[in-house]
């Protein structure tokens, strides 16, 4: 082969499907696993509170506790929250599924991180980045629909500002839906109805959801909305679809496409 034969155009690049991320949404299951929390303070108290409403148990350690840290302990939201009137030791990372830390000393800081990673435990040190292999959003909670919001630490006042924005526009009662989307999920997995005919459940489950905001969802819309994919003239099986330019799978992802 020549060399001007060698020398052929490269195949033209695709696009890239998700543009760069400063930080990885990932939404923890923490219920009934144990989490570290150290310091002392509001900010501590209320990293505590997240975690106990997440399902945790949580096991905090602060020599002389403030009393929003005691209200808190003694008003859990869902989960345990201890109160351990010590300083923290390396031992009580044994078991930790995450350890959050709040302090103003710097060694303490670069200490209890360094335990922490050294114990193989994810670790937040509240307003130290440098120190945390995790970060806590901005939070819309409609559970169990939740939305979280980053600015990956560059703005945090705009991040709540996002935040409040999404409450006025987010109904309430989507909490409703969400909880029988869960409900429902396992009788539609055995209703029979074909891998498309699910997807087909689901779509119109969205569509009445984000209908009825504020209606209480009933086993008879969970009889209706069953009954329309078993009705739908696409119940035979579905024809081929063309790709899309974003995902080419979009038999899979219902996005529309040009013929």
């Amino acid at each position: 082969m020549s060399a001007v034969e060698d020398r052929r155009d490269p195949s033209p690049a695709h696009p890239p499907r998700m543009q760069a991320l400063a930080r990885l949404p990932i939404f923890l299951a923490l219920a009934g696993k144990r989490a570290l929390v150290a310091g002392n303070g509001a900010p501590v108290a209320w990293k505590a509170e997240l975690l106990a409403a997440a399902g945790a148990e949580v096991a905090v350690f602060a020599e002389r506790p403030c009393e929003e840290l005691r209200a808190i302990a003694a008003k859990a939201p869902r989960a345990g929250i201890t109160l351990q009137q010590r300083a923290w030791r390396i031992e009580d990372f044994a078991g930790a599924a995450v350890a959050v830390g709040g302090f103003e000393d710097a060694v303490e800081v670069e200490r209890f991180s360094g335990a922490a990673r050294a114990a193989g435990v994810p670790v937040n040190v509240i307003d130290r980045p440098a120190y945390c292999d995790f970060s806590f959003g901005a939070i819309v909670n409609r559970s169990p629909l939740v939305i979280g919001i980053s600015t990956d630490g560059a703005a945090p006042v705009f991040g709540q500002a996002i935040r409040a924005r999404l409450e006025t526009m987010i109904p309430r009662g989507f909490a409703r839906w969400a909880e029988a989307a869960r409900r429902w999920r396992q009788a539609v997995q055995s209703s029979g109805l074909s891998a498309p005919g699910r997807r087909r459940f689901w779509q119109a489950f969205a569509a009445f959801a984000l209908s009825n905001p504020q209606r209480e969802p009933a086993p008879a819309d969970f009889d209706a909305l069953l009954r329309k994919p078993a009705a739908s003239r696409w119940s035979a099986p579905a024809r081929a679809m063309p790709s899309c330019s974003r995902c080419a799978r979009c038999a899979r992802c219902s996005r529309p496409t040009s013929s």
